[in-house]
């Protein structure tokens, strides 16, 4: 064979479809917390600051027709497991979320294909419930307490010793500290494949302490105190964000690094007090300074306010630059990024995907690309899964019917809107996407056969697990634990109850004889267990547990802490049941946290 012959053999084996380098690229996966549509300066809003968001958007494919879950958990869920996060146990947040055990997330594929794994940011459905980000294939990772924005806590999991976490006080910014870990990170792993995920807490309230080197410029233009705070935070964040990129092309990986940046879901209303506004419609001076674009809805809500926000997508010399019109998803995501890396989905076992791979509309603006409607639903406020619950739980699943909620059915094209009661809209989603004009009478073919499409969805995701909440487990060392091998979960995650209970914002009740709550516990591992629970219980009705056959009654109060003892457990599923004994006189109701089972 001639030379010139085999020199072109050699340099077309060692490039691969979408045109870059064989060598795997490493994966930069940058999500922000409520951040809304309008929250960007490439997005129109001519107040907000976002220069660095601004360079990316510049350089990278900027999907607008993009659709996400109406909540910070459900949309994490979606973007880590590549599938509706109705099917992976989450519903909402608070005791609705908590990804199930058999899921299998985005960094296990990507581990289980040479890549070093690396977690920071909030702490929110990057493994399943209860569990070790090491489960998920985090070989690393440090997630933030809550949402301190300022002198926070973050924990850290390190490669070794295995399920060991060890708390991190920041002084300053807990932003820019994950920012200068994520550049350390970057920097030592040069050479090799990685992924990295930052998930920032900005622009998730509360906004303080407000950030003041950049608060002033929004007072100036007239911006209320709230508004002013909020900026300032989403302007702090895209400082960070121009140091990764800065970092990128400082250590030579610009061109070998897939850049994803997104939201979770849609903005946080301006303090109003009920989450869902009225008709989706928000009358409010701060709503106008980020709902730039005029969209329904908000957080929570399955409007367009609370779902669409921009994706965008950057890889220099692979993935062109410039707006996308096709309709992509953030179940699409874990496909997507697999198929531009390289990686077989069927390299790791898992649960069939519902996303698609986006990846011939990232290689080509002009493609013509098939994609499923989705199924969303409103978790809080008006209409809302919660509105609808008195004890603020779904007991039986199978007996729910879509007419007692908001719902929507979300295509390319058209989005169809279910109300409780079954009144039914239908909107061009991308003529109006401020949803102002129903349009089911000109179009009912479309609105019958979205309607069909939506009851058989929404039937499937039911049939699929979809508003269970997850079995307590215990006996794993994987599984999260306090002070060694104690187990504990939320003591609202019931499977069912009887009497006067609810669960929000704890779980409440057990005033009258005979008012229980069962829960699933799952247990790896059969031994001795001491069970307590941490809560309110001063004046409440005395409890017991009933559980394995024996009945322990209460034992002990000391302050917050409720004991019952111990008990021999066996391996496998079983129920556990908490019940109120007859109280001496007028009982008042008990609020519980947490429950524990700390093996002996």
């Amino acid at each position: 064979m001639e030379k010139w012959m085999i020199c072109l053999l050699l340099v077309a084996a060692n490039v691969t479809f979408a045109g870059q380098a064989k060598e795997k690229p490493n994966v930069l996966f940058i999500i922000s917390d409520d951040q809304g549509y309008g929250d960007f300066g490439f997005m129109g809003n001519t107040v907000l600051r976002t220069p660095q968001l601004d360079k990316l958007a510049a350089s990278a494919a900027v999907f607008r027709n993009y659709t996400t879950g109406v909540a910070c958990s459900p949309g994490r869920a979606m973007l880590f497991t590549g599938r509706n996060h109705l099917s992976t146990g989450v519903w909402g947040v608070g005791a609705r979320f908590g990804l199930r055990r058999d899921e299998t997330l985005m960094p296990m594929f990507f581990r289980e294909n040479g890549y070093s794994t690396f977690y920071l940011g909030k702490g929110d459905c990057v493994a399943p419930h209860r569990m070790s980000p090491h489960h998920s294939g985090w070989q690393e990772s440090l997630f933030v307490g809550g949402y301190q924005h300022h002198n926070g806590r973050l924990y850290h999991t390190p490669l070794a010793p295995l399920y060991s976490i060890k708390p991190v006080d920041v002084e300053g910014w807990t932003s820019e500290f994950m920012t200068e870990r994520g550049i350390q990170f970057m920097k030592e792993k040069k050479g090799t494949p990685w992924l990295l995920s930052m998930a920032y807490i900005i622009p998730h309230t509360p906004w303080k302490p407000v950030d003041e080197r950049y608060a002033p410029y929004y007072r100036k233009k007239g911006c209320s105190e709230n508004i002013a705070a909020c900026f300032s935070h989403i302007e702090q964040m895209d400082r960070c964000v121009g140091q990764l990129m800065d970092a990128l092309k400082e250590t030579g990986q610009d061109e070998n690094t897939i850049v994803i940046f997104v939201s979770d879901n849609g903005q946080t209303g301006p303090s109003v007090k009920k989450p869902g506004a009225v008709a989706g419609w928000i009358d409010h001076p701060d709503w106008a300074l980020r709902n730039v674009a005029g969209l329904r809805g908000n957080k929570s809500t399955a409007w367009e306010n609370g779902t669409r926000v921009p994706l965008l997508v950057r890889m220099p010399g692979t993935i062109p630059a410039g707006m996308r019109k096709q309709f992509v998803t953030a179940e699409d995501v874990l496909p997507t990024l697999l198929d531009v890396a390289g990686i077989s989905p069927d390299s790791v076992a898992h649960k069939p995907l519902s996303g698609v791979s986006m990846r011939p509309a990232l290689l080509d603006e002009t493609a013509k690309t098939e994609h499923p409607e989705v199924f969303r639903i409103t978790s809080w406020g008006e209409h809302s899964l919660t509105e609808s619950q008195v004890s603020g739980y779904i007991p039986d699943p199978t007996a729910m019917k879509l007419e007692d909620y908001q719902a929507v059915l979300r295509g390319p094209k058209f989005k169809m809107m279910m109300y409780p009661g079954g009144k039914v809209e239908l909107y061009d989603i991308v003529k109006d996407k401020t949803e102002s004009k129903d349009i089911s009478k000109r179009h009912p073919e479309v609105t019958a056969r979205m309607l069909v499409e939506c009851r058989r969805q929404f039937r499937a995701l039911i049939d699929d697990g979809a508003f269970r909440f997850s079995t307590i487990y215990i006996g794993d060392p994987q599984a999260k634990n306090r002070g060694g091998r104690t187990y504990f979960d939320s003591a609202q995650r019931i499977q069912s109850h009887t009497g006067d209970i609810r669960i929000y914002p704890k779980l409440n009740g057990f005033a009258k004889e005979g008012d229980s709550v069962t829960y699933t516990i799952d247990s790896a591992a059969a031994g001795t267990y001491a069970i307590h629970c941490t809560g309110t219980f001063a004046g409440a009705a005395l409890l017991r547990v009933e559980v394995a056959g024996r009945t322990l009654p209460q034992q002990e109060l000391k302050g917050s802490e409720l004991s019952f003892g111990s008990v021999e457990l066996p391996e496998g599923e079983f129920p556990l049941k908490l019940i109120a004994g007859k109280p001496a006189g007028k009982a008042k109701k008990a609020a519980i946290n947490e429950i524990f089972l700390t093996k002996m």
